[in-house]
């Protein structure tokens, strides 16, 4: 029992978000390579945005293990703590890491869904649950609507920015 205790600690802790994160940063990737080349004749494609956010990705988890990798073997993480102490932290840490397991599950989701249901549902999906991952407690009709209705113009300004700025031509369902 204890061992599956470790592993549940192990999973929602630091190094298991970050196995996680690096597992889904390189699905994402490679299903952002699938969208189209990041670069075609000199001009950003659909994918240049979702491959450049999953370099970037890439190099903050990087970061994140060297961090961990120096901590460790400077000693700054005390072995001497209770198992009380170590519970205590276990629950605190699992719940910090809530929130950024939620963020790359869903991104990866709206990756997944992208070419398939086109920008404006993957997109407003995306937003929608985005607001509804952060939200406290159990959201009222009217907070829905709201949300939805953040999720629209976020889905309407996005489309906006790479149609008409970057000039990107982005998947939809009547092209």
């Amino acid at each position: 029992m204890k061992s599956l205790s470790r592993l549940g600690s192990w999973l929602t802790g630091p190094t298991g978000v970050v196995v996680c994160l690096l597992a889904l940063t390189l699905i994402y990737l490679l299903e952002a390579f699938k969208i189209a080349p990041p670069i075609k004749n000199g001009a950003l494609t659909a994918s240049f945005f979702p491959v450049a956010l999953a370099v970037v990705m890439l190099l903050a988890l990087g970061g994140v293990i060297l961090s961990d990798r120096r901590e460790a073997a400077s000693g700054e993480a005390s072995t001497e703590e209770s198992e009380e102490e170590s519970d205590n932290r276990d629950e605190t840490t699992g719940a910090a890491w809530r929130g950024p397991v939620a963020v790359t599950l869903l991104t990866a989701g709206y990756i997944a869904l992208f070419a398939h249901l086109g920008y404006f549902i993957a997109t407003f999906i995306y937003a929608f649950t985005m607001t509804l991952a952060f939200a406290t407690g159990r959201p009222s009709p009217q907070a829905l609507a709201f949300k939805a209705l953040v999720a629209g113009v976020i889905t309407l300004l996005g489309y906006g920015l790479f149609e008409l700025v970057f000039q990107v031509r982005l998947p939809t369902p009547w092209t």
